[in-house]
């Protein structure tokens, strides 16, 4: 791999910045890449205490304490908790262990927005670089804006936030970028549909780049194809007709594609039977996401809900909430986190709930294998409707 003259110069000085380099400079040896690339921006995954245990928290602890400093703008995932709030049922060791990962990210010079959807506040440039390592924000930034970030691991994209660079590999390359499939959808899509819809492409491509071919799309439909598509495919990257800026070079460079299409009876799924919660927020809720909850609670006149809807969101979106809205939320039995996320969290198992209706197909994946609670399909407004309380 080509070495410059800038990272030798690293190099000879010594010190963390020399480490983290020699340890990227290993990772792009390992992986054929070919140089180093600049990097703009950084998300790192991977914060919560749930996942990462002990070995994570004494790795930043580690890492923090040499003196390491951030060189480029780097925000970080959902944690374990809802930082700042000490009311949520969750005990005082995890709490204090959380605020530790939190507070090591910080002195190194993290921005803590503690959300899963930095795109909703990031507006990347086409063929930017940046090191992401949430799965449905790569995706996003990859598909929508045709910035350039591979699926990186949380620890690493440490280790390039240090260091500011991050090796030329997969994704980073435009001709690992060409749509390899067209994907053509025969289906009126909701947001519960093309989360089904990223699964169903996911299983039947091998890892390809899809063109997906689908008029309608809207930011939510977008957020839950992708997240769900990031979830299943090894590639978070679907090129998309009329989305991404450069679909229409990306098409012209594909050489004799594969076609398939999928339609309207392969996205059906059955209404949720039974189940103790809603939940929306997998990828963080928008404030366009919560005010379809507030309309449809604002035409029952606020009427209190049979079951909890829980809805994570970014301390950003909750900003924009008025507060006296927030209040009749929490009245109607709608419990707003932010921060956190119950995928990496023991907040579910707090509240006492097992099972889970949500729009999230990456949240039907991740649940049960995270934290023991099933979760079925349900378009949250047919659910809402299905739990008001008729008194």
């Amino acid at each position: 791999m080509f070495i410059g003259r800038e990272e030798e110069r690293i190099l000879r000085e010594g010190g963390y910045l020399a480490k983290a380099l020699e340890a990227i400079i290993k990772v792009g040896d390992a992986v054929k890449a070919d140089r180093l690339l600049d990097v703009d921006t950084v998300h790192v995954s991977g914060v919560s205490y749930l996942t990462i245990g002990e070995a994570g928290l004494e790795y930043l602890r580690d890492i923090s304490s040499s003196g390491a400093r951030f060189r480029v703008f780097t925000t970080v995932n959902p944690a374990g908790v809802e930082y700042g709030n000490p009311n949520l049922p969750i005990s005082e060791h995890f709490m204090r262990k959380q605020m530790e990962v939190v507070d090591y990210l910080a002195k190194m010079g993290a921005s803590l927005w503690l959300t899963c959807a930095p795109y909703e506040f990031i507006r990347p440039q086409p063929g930017s670089i940046h090191a992401w390592g949430e799965s449905n924000a790569v995706a996003y930034i990859n598909s929508v804006n045709d910035a350039y970030t591979e699926k990186l691991p949380g620890p690493f994209t440490i280790i390039v936030a240090i260091a500011g660079k991050v090796p030329r590999f997969g994704l980073y390359v435009e001709e690992n970028r060409v749509p390899r499939v067209i994907v053509k959808v025969n289906a009126r899509l909701n947001p519960v549909k093309a989360g089904l819809l990223g699964r169903v492409i996911a299983s039947k491509l091998k890892g390809e780049v899809p063109l997906v071919d689908y008029e309608g799309w809207d930011g939510q439909l977008l957020k839950s194809f992708l997240a769900s598509y990031a979830t299943y495919s090894p590639t978070p990257l679907a090129i998309i007709k009329g989305i991404n800026p450069n679909w229409g070079r990306y098409a012209a460079m594909m050489d004799k594609p594969d076609k398939l299409t999928v339609d309207e009876p392969e996205l059906r799924y059955e209404q949720p039977g039974d189940y103790d919660a809603l939940f929306m927020g997998c990828p963080h809720a928008s404030l366009g996401e919560i005010m379809t909850v507030v309309r449809v609670l604002e035409k029952h006149g606020f009427r209190r809900l049979r079951k909890p809807l829980v809805i994570s969101t970014s301390r950003f979106v909750k900003s924009m909430l008025n507060p006296e809205l927030v209040s009749r939320l929490k009245e109607a039995n709608v419990i707003l986190i932010t921060d956190t996320c119950p995928m990496v969290s023991p907040i579910f198992n707090g509240l006492g709930i097992r099972s889970t209706a949500t729009p999230s197909s990456k949240a039907i994946f991740y649940l049960p294998r995270l934290v023991n609670v099933n979760a079925m399909p349900c378009n949250i407004e047919d659910c809402l409707e299905g739990i008001l309380d008729n008194t």
